[in-house]
């Protein structure tokens, strides 16, 4: 396999009430809820982090979660923002009419990266389009967390398509990238008889910027012990990558049922 590494300079210093562990995300979309035009491009502001060499998710440290707010200016609504993520989905509100998640996502080339703290696919032009309450919005990567960090009733997981013999390559080559030989098909990571969930919320990295919408599956996969591993491999001494989960405060989780998932759970009764 033909392979291109680079290094990249661092930046400066059910629906009812109850939403069970059974049904934990595993993949989330997440899109600006403002200021989004109506073509396939991406979105501003909301979804620009900082640099992952600003800040850690090492928590009671100088630069964790809990401090990000005192590390820059622009980063006080990590502490002070009332629509934070990730979030622990423990209630929900049944909403059918959002009705079913329209995509437009294909087969593209892309490139993966270490980032330091996470693994991140980036497709080089965009990969089609995932429309959110009317509005079109352009797919530009993927990354992965240690565990998950949306939570269903406190309980957490982890989730990774097939990308391990990039993680192996990359792993510990902390701000190296890899171009992907095979086009990456992100139509495949979404389940189309999985529900889903969505709310309101913000970045989980600084500047922890409001006015995102997430977009959460609820159909559960598995990842084996192994894979696992693959993941912590991005640094030298593995830690974890999730923010803590947040204050929903006064938020509503909205939920969508596939019709097919409704009738699979009649049949059973």
């Amino acid at each position: 396999m033909t392979t291109a590494r680079r290094r990249h300079a661092r930046a400066d210093a059910k629906p009812s009430t109850a939403f069970t562990s059974a049904t934990l995300a595993i993949l989330a979309f997440l899109s600006a809820a403002s200021g989004a035009p109506p073509d396939p491009t991406p979105a501003p502001g909301p979804t620009v982090a900082a640099s992952h060499s600003l800040f850690s998710y090492e928590e009671k440290t100088p630069t964790g979660p809990d401090k990000w707010a005192s590390l820059d200016t622009d980063w006080a609504i990590c502490r002070d923002g009332k629509e934070q993520s990730p979030i622990d989905i423990s209630k929900v509100e049944a909403k059918q009419d959002m009705g079913p998640l329209e995509h437009t996502y294909n087969a593209g080339a892309c490139t993966m990266q270490n980032r330091g703290h996470d693994f991140i696919l980036k497709w080089k032009d965009g990969n089609g389009k995932l429309t959110v309450e009317k509005k079109d919005y352009a797919l530009q990567q993927v990354h992965w967390h240690v565990p998950s960090e949306h939570t269903g009733n406190g309980t957490r997981c982890a989730s990774m398509p097939k990308m391990g013999p990039y993680f192996k390559r990359l792993a510990g080559k902390d701000n190296e990238d890899e171009d992907v030989k095979e086009p990456v098909d992100p139509s495949h990571w979404v389940d189309e008889t999985s529900g889903y969930y969505r709310y309101e919320g913000s970045l989980t990295t600084p500047p922890c910027t409001e006015g995102v919408i997430w977009t959460i599956m609820s159909k559960v996969k598995h990842v084996t012990e192994e894979q696992i591993k693959l993941l912590d491999g991005v640094s030298e001494i593995p830690e974890e990558n999730d923010r803590p989960a947040q204050k929903i405060n006064d938020r509503v989780v909205r939920y969508y049922e596939r019709e097919s998932a409704k009738s699979g759970m009649e049949k059973k009764t």
